[in-house]
């Protein structure tokens, strides 16, 4: 079938989606019950040459599941960029002091605090673990400027 442009192949594609869904979803959980060994050696492998990304991936699905990514980074292909390059740099340090690293948020999740590349930071695994979810108010209302200046430099 021909299409006039990429909008009405989508909107077909998702028209066929919807009137066959059952029967892909079945298809599909079949194939995974089948290929169950296979799938996990891939995706463990994959985990492994792409730790960087992987986390970034892990650290934002918690965010969505929060709701703490700003309304206006949830679709910037720059700001998912900057946070996989900065849990990348945090494999490389650990990888060369051979000391762990993680990544904190300086202003946690756990206390509302926003899943954005300027409330991130690497430090060592034992100091992020003994800071638990503290933060100081100063912190706090550095962190809601910057994100606020952020958000107009990127409406302009």
């Amino acid at each position: 079938m021909a299409y006039k442009d990429k909008e009405e192949k989508i909107a077909y594609n998702k028209a066929y989606y919807e009137a066959n869904k059952e029967e892909y979803l079945a298809k599909c959980k079949v194939y995974r019950e089948t290929n169950k060994e296979w799938l996990a050696v891939n995706a463990k492998a994959w985990r492994e040459a792409n730790k960087g990304r992987a986390a970034a991936l892990s650290a934002g699905y918690k965010a969505r599941k929060l709701k703490l990514i700003p309304i206006h980074l949830r679709d910037c292909p720059q700001e998912r960029q900057r946070l996989i390059q900065t849990y990348k740099l945090r494999n490389i340090i650990s990888k060369a002091t051979g000391v762990q690293h993680h990544v904190d948020h300086m202003w946690p999740l756990a206390d509302g605090g926003p899943h954005w590349s300027g409330n991130l930071q690497v430090i060592t695994a034992y100091e992020n673990l003994s800071k638990n979810a503290s933060v100081c108010e100063a912190t706090k209302s550095t962190i809601i400027k910057s994100l606020e200046s952020f958000q107009s430099e990127r409406t302009i």
